[in-house]
């Protein structure tokens, strides 16, 4: 089975990291990311997603659970870099048009700041 591994880091905004995922976001990789996400210093998130070549639904409800999450806090929230075969996923399910998706996480931060 493959893995994904994830990156941590900081973003320019306050209290907002950034997550980098590399690899397939599927229900057996999807753990890790989740535990993460559910630390307490971490409140709003921005996810990277340029390095997921393929994501099945548990991937697409740890993204939508932290969301609502986000949501509830009143935190910042973006996914960026969406590969195409990824995109289709949101499309399909027509979560596209509730998530906050942009194409880079500078315009993500730019979005923040309005």
């Amino acid at each position: 089975m493959e893995e994904m591994e994830f990156e941590r880091e900081a973003s320019s905004c306050p209290d907002v990291t950034v997550f980098r995922l590399k690899g397939p976001f599927v229900l057996g990789t999807m753990f890790a990311l989740q535990a993460a996400l559910r630390d307490a210093a971490v409140k709003g998130v921005i996810i990277d997603l340029s390095g997921v070549p393929y994501m099945d639904s548990a991937g697409l409800g740890v993204l939508l659970g932290e969301w609502s999450h986000t949501q509830r806090g009143g935190f910042k929230y973006a996914l960026v870099g969406t590969t195409p075969r990824v995109h289709t996923i949101f499309e399909i399910t027509h979560t596209d048009t509730v998530l906050p998706m942009f194409a880079t996480q500078a315009e993500a931060e730019a979005s923040f700041a309005k």
